[in-house]
């Protein structure tokens, strides 16, 4: 008995010297569910009598996402509410709030919101970087040389599921995008803010990486199976890890756990669009579900270090696993009694 026992601390203590690598039981459905339900409960009281949330059209957008996948229907006043709300303030010129506004209303009613969906798609294409990605104000983008990491993950992902909902994007967009991805990813595998600016690894931009290279080109190529190696390495749901060192220390406070509910929800969409249930054996999605249950709030919301209605907003969409259902392709359409 005392040698197993010695052997049972020898084993932990590899584990928290490497990571956590044991298998993970799957969450709870049940508990996911009512995690789910206690946020949804909190979000709809951030709703103004407008219909926004936040400050913004982004913020926005990514609440009618979040109650969406949430599995709120369209026709909840909520979300009717939500869409018209971003319907009248979009396009505003940035390209976070295109992004988001994309994959809102494509979740809202694809049908119902084809032609704004279709201008914001036309306005991210012309907003694209000479280097391939993008940054804030797209409308002066187009003549920068290069943007960043943060925006262009959205824009790629907005692009892509547009893509899969049979919305006209040229592909030559990807093709830039890819190129400027492949020449900029560091050795380690990861990815920074951009590569003149906070060009270190660390884990929400290298997480955003892997999704814009899988979204991008071939997602089984080498590049990828890099970028995830990358993430899977002392993976952590609560540490954005490497975000300490890429901002350094003229950032002051921001540590490993700086946009932590971003980082999961950058997790989520890495490996939704790589195909990936998990990475290097390690079960992201248990290990990301078990940490967001553990720390919502007994209001339903989830905070700190973002405010509490995006990160809220991004442990919903993780629990839900949103990025998957959103590069759904939507079915070719056949003629009756046709092939």
């Amino acid at each position: 008995m005392p040698g197993r026992i010695f052997c049972l601390c020898l084993v932990a203590l590899a584990a928290r010297a490497g990571g956590d690598t044991a298998p993970r039981t799957p969450p709870d459905p049940e508990g996911v569910d009512a995690a789910v339900a206690r946020g949804v409960k909190w979000l709809r009281g951030e709703q103004d009598p407008a219909g926004g949330f936040g400050t913004n059209p982004g913020e926005t957008a990514l609440a009618l996402m979040a109650l969406r996948h949430s599995g709120v229907p369209a026709e909840d006043p909520a979300c009717k509410r939500a869409a018209a709300r971003l319907v009248r303030q979009l396009p505003d010129g940035t390209v976070y709030g295109a992004a988001l506004g994309i994959l809102a209303l494509l979740e809202q009613d694809p049908a119902a919101h084809r032609k704004e969906v279709e201008r914001l798609v036309r306005e991210l294409v012309r907003g694209q970087c000479r280097n391939g990605q993008w940054t804030y104000a797209y409308r002066s983008t187009a003549s920068k040389r290069g943007g960043d990491n943060s925006n262009s993950q959205l824009a790629a992902l907005a692009l892509a599921v547009a893509r899969a909902k049979r919305i006209a994007v040229p592909e030559e967009t990807f093709e830039r995008l890819d190129a400027f991805l492949v020449a900029t990813q560091n050795g380690d595998g990861g990815f920074g803010y951009s590569d003149n600016q906070r060009a270190d690894s660390y884990g929400s931009m290298t997480a955003g990486g892997a999704m814009m290279l899988a979204l991008s080109g071939d997602r089984e190529r080498a590049e990828v199976r890099r970028a995830l190696a990358w993430l899977a390495k002392d993976l952590d749901p609560a540490k954005n890890r490497g975000a300490s060192d890429a901002f350094g220390k003229k950032k002051g406070q921001r540590g490993d756990n700086f946009w932590k509910h971003y980082w999961l929800w950058s997790l989520e969409r890495a490996c939704a669009a790589a195909g990936a249930t998990e990475i290097e054996g390690k079960d992201w999605y248990a290990l990301g579900a078990e940490h967001l249950i553990g720390k919502q709030r007994e209001d339903g919301a989830w905070r700190d270090p973002e405010q509490p209605l995006q990160a809220t907003c991004f442990a919903l969409l993780f629990l839900r696993r949103a990025t998957a259902r959103a590069l759904t392709p939507t079915p070719v359409p056949t003629t009756p009694g046709g092939s």
